[in-house]
């Protein structure tokens, strides 16, 4: 067995699902003691699906053959089992529609993992997945829904999506392709017309996430997007140069608008208004403190009393009933996740796989570190999602898809070495 943790045999990653497999049966142990049954489901029969669909993604990657990094299944599945007991010690309502989005994520990762292996086809048309996430924005701002600060959300009936979780998938797929095309011009400074598109369709994005209100997400886009260039480019100028920009773009939207100088305010001093817009922050700083070391264990906890605890705050929850080891345990997770991601850049066969896996990767353990750092208080709270953990449809079907197109890439990166 390869010791790279890419054999096309899987057996790294059999024995690693393991580890999600205990979490979800312990899970189980204390679903059937503490939490009501919801009319119609059944906790084994909910968790042998999901596991049942854990297992059957390996068993599809090994007999495809399918070379992508076996670590990085298991690691989100860990981070899902997680995510999904604390769910239902919270709702468990929610943790059985969790499972079905889980299912759905993990049937979009096979067919992106299996039928659009050679990612390098999906490369060859930037402009379609820029058009594409500029329309799912423009459609957000006129017709979206607002909830919780954020007009981020269309609805449909009964049924809600949060297309900006797709938006930043497409935009690094956007930049892979263009930045890999330009590279040259770009790194050679010949190519001061290059910069025009790039930089124009950056700016409208962030600029119509900023109309939505959703901060978080255009940071997120932001930070990615400078990473990117760098991978791309080599020059530390140029994420020095577009890191004052933001500090200038950031300064006049504090200016500009009143919510965002409530939100600064509130996480310079929480307690001013702690029954109100500070609510959220200080019932969380209480509720990490309130876990010391290990925790008050699975659920002796009071963190329900947050407000959108399954949501923006469920690490919230982890840290109390899991404690710092439980919390510092989680943040490993992404570590690792970031390590396998990170490698499966540098083995890219050719630059529009750096900068794909280079790019999904620091959009998805960046936008893990900002709503960590935001529940902690270490950073103004964005309300975006906790990816593989936080209860949210939208959320959990495109982390599967990034992961499957993280796979693609590590696969390619095997397959060419000799």
């Amino acid at each position: 067995m390869s010791s790279s943790g890419t054999s096309t045999n899987r057996g790294q990653e059999m024995a690693l699902l393991i580890w999600p497999s205990l979490i979800l049966a312990a899970g189980y142990g204390y679903m059937v003691t503490f939490v009501p049954h919801q009319p119609g489901w059944q906790p084994a029969y909910a968790l042998a699906l999901l596991l049942g669909g854990f297992w059957g993604v390996h068993l599809i990657l090994r007999v495809t053959r399918h070379g992508g990094d076996q670590f990085l299944l298991p690691l989100a599945a860990c981070l899902t089992a997680l995510g999904l007991i604390f769910l239902f010690r919270l709702d468990p309502g929610l943790a059985y529609r969790q499972i079905i989005w889980t299912i759905l994520g993990l049937l979009v990762l096979i067919v992106v993992a299996t039928g659009f292996r050679d990612y390098q086809r999906l490369e060859q048309y930037p402009y379609f997945f820029l058009s594409l996430g500029l329309f799912f924005l423009f459609i957000t701002v006129l017709a979206g829904t607002r909830i919780g600060g954020a007009k981020s959300w269309l609805t449909l009936g009964s049924f809600r999506m949060q297309p900006v979780e797709a938006v930043k998938v497409l935009m690094v797929m956007y930049l892979a392709g263009y930045l890999s095309d330009k590279r040259e011009l770009l790194v050679q400074g010949a190519g001061r017309i290059s910069w025009g598109p790039l930089l124009v369709a950056v700016a409208l994005a962030v600029l119509l996430l900023v109309l939505q209100r959703d901060l978080g997400s255009a940071l997120i886009l932001l930070v990615t997007f400078l990473a990117m260039l760098y991978l791309a480019t080599g020059k530390l100028r140029f994420c020095v140069a577009g890191g004052a920009l933001f500090s200038l773009g950031a300064v006049m939207a504090y200016l500009a608008f009143p919510y965002l100088r409530a939100r600064i305010a509130v996480w310079i001093n929480p307690w001013a208004d702690y029954t109100g817009a500070g609510y959220q922050v200080v019932q969380s700083l209480i509720t990490l403190g309130s876990g010391g070391i290990f925790g008050t264990g699975l659920g002796l906890g009071y963190s329900q009393v947050i407000p959108a605890v399954a949501t923006d705050f469920i690490f919230a929850t982890m840290g109390e009933e899991m404690g710092l080891m439980g919390s510092l345990g989680i943040i490993l997770l992404y570590l690792l996740f970031a390590l396998r991601g990170f490698r499966a850049a540098l083995r890219a066969p050719e630059e529009q796989g750096v900068l794909l896996a280079g790019g999904l990767t620091v959009l998805c353990t960046f936008q893990a570190l900002v709503i960590m750092a935001g529940v902690s208080k270490l950073l103004p709270l964005t309300g975006v999602t906790l990816p593989f953990v936080s209860y949210g449809g939208s959320s959990l079907v495109i982390s599967y898809l990034l992961l499957a197109l993280l796979l693609n890439v590590s696969a390619a990166g095997r397959e060419a070495k000799p």
